[in-house]
C-alpha cells in the first residue's frame, strides 16, 4: 500500500509539473521579450522627462520636469522640423504608392510583354540599403559635381539637377519605398473577385470606368495599408534625410535626435523627448491602420470567383512596357553604374565626359585599398559577427515566440504576440537610443560590445523573424504532431524530429534574410558602437561625411555584393523546399 501510495504521489508530483512547465515556459519568454522590447523603451520615456541623463538602475526623480518636451515645442526650429518631415514623407509615400500601384497593376492585370520581369525589377530596390541608395544619388544628382548635370552640360542643355531639394528627397524615398506598396498591392490585385469587375464591363461600363469605380474602391484596403506603411517608414527614416538632405539645409526629426546626441554640447534629454514624440507617431499611425481595418469588411476573395482576365493594352503593348522597363532598370542600374564609375576611378577630379570616361584613370587598385583598410576590414568583420549573433540568438528565441503563439493555448501568448510585434511602431532609431541608456550603466558588461549591438537587432527585427518563422510553423498540420505523440514520443522529441525538420527550410530562409537586414541597418547602431565595434555602415556614412566618395562607393558595391549573396542564397533554399507533409501524404 505505501509503495502504491508513494509512486502515485510521485505521478501526481509529475503530472503537476508537466502541467506547470509550459506555464514556466511562458513566464521565461515574456520575461526576455520584456526585458529586450519594453525595458529600453521605458528608460527612454523616463529619461525624457529628467534633467540628467537616464540611468537604467537610477533615476533621480527630483529632477522630473517637462522641461524637456516645452524647449522642444517652443523652439523656433520645431515647427519646420516636424513640417519638413511630414512634408517628405507625404510626398515620398505619394511616390511610391503611385509606382507601386502603377507597376502592379501593369504586371498583374494587363497583358504587358514581359510581366514577370516588371514584378522582379519593381522589388529590386527593396534589397538595396537605403544608405546605399543615397550615396549613390549624391553621386548621381547633386547639384555641382552630378553625374546628371555633368552630362546635361556636356550636351549644353539648361538643365540642373539638384538631389539636395524636397523634390530630390522624395523622389529618393519614392524609388526605394514603392517596392512595399508593390507587394500589398499586387497581392490585393490577384485575389479580387473577377466577377465584380465582369459585371461592371456587361453593364457598359469601360475598362477605365470599371478601374476607377471598381478596382480601386477593392483594393483600397491594401492602398491604405501600403500608404500607411510607407508613411511609418519613411517619418523614422535616417540614413536618406542625413546624406540628401543635410547639404540642402532640409532638416528631419530623425537626423536631429542624431544631432542632438552626437554633436556637443549634447542635448541627452531633449534627443528622448524628441525620440518619444517620434515613437509616439509612429505608434498612432499603426493603430489607426488597426482600426481602419478592423471595423470594415473588404471580402473580395470567394468560392465563385473567376480568375481576373488581363487588361488588353492594344497599341500601347509595346510602349509601356518599353517605358515601364527603362524606368525601373533606371532606378535600379544607374545608381549602381555612378557607384561602379566613381569607385573603378583612379581620382576624382573630371570636368567633362571626356575626362571622366579616360581608360587610363580606370583600375581595382580602389577596391584593393579599401578592402586592406584596417578599420574597414575591422567593420566588415563585425558587421558579419553581429549579424550571425543576431541569427543565432534570435532564431531561437523567434522560434520559440512563433511556436508558443501559433501551436499553443497556453494564456498570455496573444500579450507575448503584443510585445513582439511592437517594434514595428518603433523606429530603429528610437531601440538604439533607448538600448544606450538601458546597458549603459548596468554592471554587466555589455555596452561597448558587439552584444549589446546584437540585443538592439534581437528586438527590432522581431516581427519579421517571429512573422516568418509563423508562417512556416502554420503550414505543418497538427496531426503530424498529434501521430508523433501518440507513437510515445515527448514534447521535445517531436520538436527536433518532425516540427524542426518540416519547418527548418523555410526558417533558414527567414533567418538569411534577417542576416542581410542586419548586415544594412544603421540607424539602431548609431548609438551603439565604439571604436571598436564600428560597424560597416557606420564606417561608410562616417567615410561620407569625411568626403571620401570613392572609398564609399567601394565600400557600398562590396555590401551590396554581399546583401545580394544572402538574398539569392534565401532564394535557392525557398525554391529547394520538399512539398508540405499532411495526413494524406
Amino acid at each position: 500500500m505505501n509503495a502504491t501510495a508513494g509512486t502515485s504521489g510521485d505521478e501526481r508530483i509529475q503530472g503537476r509539473a508537466a502541467a506547470v512547465a509550459p506555464y514556466g515556459v511562458m513566464a521565461v519568454l515574456l520575461a526576455v521579450v520584456s526585458i529586450l522590447i519594453v525595458f529600453p523603451v521605458v528608460v527612454l520615456v523616463i529619461g525624457s522627462f529628467l534633467s540628467e541623463p537616464p540611468r537604467a538602475l537610477h533615476f533621480d526623480w527630483s529632477g522630473g520636469t517637462l522641461r524637456n518636451y516645452i524647449d522642444l515645442i517652443n523652439s523656433p526650429s520645431f515647427a519646420d522640423l516636424v513640417g519638413t518631415t511630414l512634408i517628405a514623407a507625404v510626398f515620398g509615400t505619394a511616390g511610391a504608392v503611385a509606382i507601386g500601384v502603377g507597376s502592379a497593376w501593369l504586371a498583374v492585370r494587363t497583358d504587358l510583354p514581359g510581366r514577370r520581369g516588371v514584378e522582379v525589377i519593381s522589388l529590386l530596390p527593396m534589397f538595396v540599403s537605403p544608405l546605399v541608395g543615397a550615396f549613390a544619388w549624391d553621386i548621381l544628382a547633386s547639384p555641382h559635381a552630378g553625374l546628371l548635370n555633368l552630362f546635361a552640360r556636356s550636351l549644353h542643355l539648361p538643365v540642373t539637377v539638384n538631389i539636395y531639394s524636397m523634390p530630390g528627397i522624395a523622389f529618393v524615398f519614392s524609388i526605394y519605398y514603392a517596392p512595399y506598396a508593390f507587394l500589398l498591392i499586387s497581392a490585393a490585385l490577384r485575389n479580387m473577385d473577377a466577377t465584380l469587375e465582369e459585371a461592371s464591363i456587361m453593364s457598359g461600363a469601360g475598362q477605365v470606368r470599371t478601374m476607377l469605380k471598381v478596382t480601386l474602391p477593392l483594393v483600397s484596403p491594401a492602398l491604405l495599408s501600403a500608404s500607411l506603411l510607407v508613411f511609418v517608414l519613411l517619418i523614422s527614416l535616417f540614413a536618406i534625410p542625413a546624406v540628401l538632405g543635410e547639404p540642402g539645409d532640409i532638416h528631419v526629426v530623425s537626423v536631429r535626435i542624431w544631432d542632438l546626441i552626437g554633436f556637443a554640447p549634447p542635448k541627452v534629454n531633449q534627443a528622448s523627448a524628441l525620440g518619444v514624440l517620434m515613437m509616439l507617431a509612429t505608434m498612432s499611425l499603426v493603430w489607426l491602420q488597426y482600426r481602419v481595418m478592423r471595423h470594415r469588411s473588404y471580402v473580395t476573395v470567394s468560392g465563385k470567383g473567376l480568375r481576373p482576365r488581363p487588361v488588353e493594352l492594344g497599341i500601347l503593348r509595346w510602349p509601356l512596357a518599353m517605358l515601364v522597363f527603362l524606368f525601373l532598370l533606371a532606378n535600379v542600374l544607374m545608381p549602381y553604374a555612378a557607384l561602379l564609375l566613381i569607385a573603378l576611378r583612379r581620382n576624382l577630379y573630371y570636368t567633362s565626359l571626356a575626362t571622366l570616361f579616360d581608360p587610363s584613370q580606370f583600375g581595382v587598385a580602389r577596391f584593393q585599398s579599401t578592402l586592406s583598410d584596417p578599420v574597414v576590414r575591422a567593420s566588415l568583420w563585425n558587421s558579419l559577427a553581429v549579424g550571425l549573433g543576431t541569427v543565432l540568438i534570435g532564431s531561437v528565441l523567434y522560434f520559440a515566440v512563433a511556436y508558443t503563439v501559433s501551436r499553443t493555448r497556453l494564456r498570455g501568448r496573444r500579450m507575448l504576440d503584443t510585445i513582439v510585434v511592437l517594434p514595428v511602431a518603433i523606429p530603429g532609431l528610437i531601440i538604439g537610443l533607448g538600448y544606450l541608456w538601458s546597458w549603459i550603466t548596468i554592471p554587466v558588461g555589455l555596452y561597448g560590445t558587439l552584444w549589446i549591438m546584437i540585443l538592439a537587432y534581437v528586438s527590432q527585427f522581431a516581427p519579421q523573424g517571429v512573422r516568418s518563422i509563423t508562417s512556416s510553423l502554420v503550414q505543418i498540420h497538427n496531426e503530424l504532431e498529434e501521430s508523433s505523440w501518440l507513437s510515445g514520443a515527448g514534447f521535445l522529441y517531436t520538436l527536433r524530429r518532425v516540427v524542426v525538420p518540416l519547418s527548418w527550410p523555410g526558417i533558414v530562409a527567414a533567418m538569411t534574410f534577417l542576416l542581410a537586414l542586419s548586415f544594412r541597418e544603421i540607424s539602431t547602431a548609431l548609438f551603439l558602437y565604439t571604436a571598436d565595434t564600428q560597424v560597416f555602415s557606420v564606417t561608410m556614412f562616417d567615410l561620407w561625411l569625411r568626403g571620401s566618395t570613392d572609398v564609399v562607393a567601394a565600400m557600398a558595391l562590396i555590401q551590396t555584393a554581399i546583401i545580394l549573396t544572402l538574398v539569392l542564397l534565401s532564394r535557392l533554399i525557398r525554391a529547394g523546399r520538399g512539398p508540405t507533409l499532411t495526413p494524406g501524404n
